[in-house]
């Protein structure tokens, strides 16, 4: 069960989190007030979601090495592991919650005492970071990512050499999933150039096929992490999908909107200035599994966009 309360401390934690980008992101303000009570805090995570936080700000171990796999297994531990995770008074995992005798191996592994949690056990209406800082026992610090001064300066000179000016829109279309993605963005990019803005597209791999289905005036593709996030500060608005780009979005101070349809927003939705524009009900017409713009007109996410 999550620990209720924990007072400031010297001791080392170490945090398993298993989740992708928008989860990472979530978790971010509760590790911050965690890394805070701590003499350190290593965190075990996917690498690319990682890449997001801001550097040296805790010790990074990739969750895909074969040491945490060892955690999983029936055999003996084997000394890497313990070499690895070692030293750690305090873990607290998001990752082997019900696996049989994960705990105990987490435990004798690290040396400290573990808590295993569900990855996503949110109550009702509760917030992912609020229930991140629940399970940890603290309340979660102010959302917010600094850029960094190098990707700031990355995305002065890209403005520049794209002569993007001040009234442009980041546009990201994709998402962890096709269902997700709203397909009214390329008629919501059309409108803004329209208006006399500028369209700046984000695009990774999963975007490849609407490269030319969406209007825009500058393409930046496959990017790090710390360009996008300076990049999404620096524009007049955003806007996304239910994604981990739309999380960052939130994180970084930006202004915009993020379509969600499935998704509970009230658990799911960005901090900060990006705002949930929430299509819930299956659309009659196209059915289940689209986020069409019968289900959540143009109209309605320029306006929101407009107000953001």
């Amino acid at each position: 069960m999550p620990r209720k309360s924990i007072e400031p401390s010297h001791r080392h934690v170490l945090v398993l989190f298993p989740g992708a980008l928008g989860d990472l992101l979530c978790c971010w303000p509760a590790l911050q007030a965690l890394r805070a009570t701590a003499a350190g805090l290593t965190l075990v995570a996917g690498p690319a979601a990682a890449a997001a936080l801001p550097p040296r700000s805790l010790a990074l171990i990739s969750i895909d090495r074969r040491e945490i796999g060892d955690l999983f297994a029936a055999a003996p531990l084997v000394a890497a592991t313990r070499t690895l995770l070692g030293g750690h008074q305090r873990v607290e995992s998001f990752t082997g919650h019900g696996v049989p005798d994960f705990a105990r191996r987490l435990a004798e592994a690290s040396g400290g005492v573990a808590a295993v949690h569900p990855s996503r056990g949110m109550q009702p209406g509760e917030h992912a970071t609020d229930y991140y800082a629940r399970c940890f026992g603290i309340v979660a610090r102010r959302p917010q990512l600094p850029i960094a001064p190098e990707a700031a300066a990355w995305a002065a000179a890209f403005w520049q050499r794209a002569d993007l000016g001040e009234r442009t829109l980041v546009v990201h279309p994709g998402s962890g999933s096709a269902g997700k993605n709203w397909q009214g963005m390329s008629a919501a990019a059309t409108a803004w150039r329209n208006g006399g803005g500028r369209v700046l597209m984000l695009a990774g791999p999963a975007e490849a096929a609407a490269d030319h289905a969406i209007a825009h005036d500058a393409l930046l593709r496959d990017a790090s992490l710390a360009q996008v996030a300076a990049a999404l500060a620096r524009a007049q608005r955003y806007l996304g999908n239910d994604s981990g780009i739309s999380h960052l979005a939130g994180l970084v101070g930006a202004r915009g909107v993020a379509v969600f349809g499935d998704s509970d927003p009230a658990i799911w939705h960005p901090h900060g200035a990006v705002q949930v524009v929430h299509a819930p009900q299956p659309c009659v017409r196209c059915g289940a599994g689209q986020l069409c713009t019968h289900r959540l007109p143009v109209d309605a996410v320029l306006a929101a966009l407009a107000a953001a």
